[in-house]
């Protein structure tokens, strides 16, 4: 683990604070509707009993699991974290052309999903800046030893 007291590039702040602003906005964004989150889960998963519960739990879950890549890149420098941020990005990216088509169609845009989605993007950027490359390349130079 990379001590609190070591200074982080700004560019790896800016992908904390973008990847935990993404998945609050996104865990808020179900919070503050459940009903309409509950159909969403039935329509992507009709074999689960979507209760009320169920959907609290998993949006929870979502968030706790969004910060473990940024636990992982700013406690640790961990390289994989960055790629693994990367691919599901990416998979995000997949629901982009579903979105036009709804706001072509005339629908209204889901305000929450487009700045969730654009931070994410941004996070995702952050990681591949000259800073972010040299904060991955020096995980290994704290020579602190902890029982001086």
């Amino acid at each position: 683990m990379i001590p609190l007291s070591r200074s982080r590039p700004l560019s790896i702040n800016l992908f904390a604070a973008a990847f935990i602003a993404a998945a609050l906005i996104a865990f808020l964004d179900g919070i503050g509707d459940i009903p309409a989150m509950q159909a969403m889960l039935r329509a992507d998963l009709p074999g689960v009993a979507w209760s009320r519960d169920a959907v609290i739990v998993t949006l929870s879950a979502r968030l706790s699991i969004a910060l473990i890549p940024v636990a992982m890149v700013w406690l640790a420098a961990v390289r994989f974290a960055r790629w693994m941020v990367t691919v599901l990005a990416l998979g995000k990216l997949l629901n982009l052309p579903e979105g036009v088509r709804a706001i072509a169609a005339g629908g209204a845009i889901d305000t929450a999903w487009l700045t969730a989605l654009v931070l994410g993007m941004l996070a995702v950027a952050m990681l591949f800046t000259p800073a972010s490359n040299r904060w991955f390349a020096q995980k290994g130079e704290n020579k602190a030893e902890v029982f001086e």
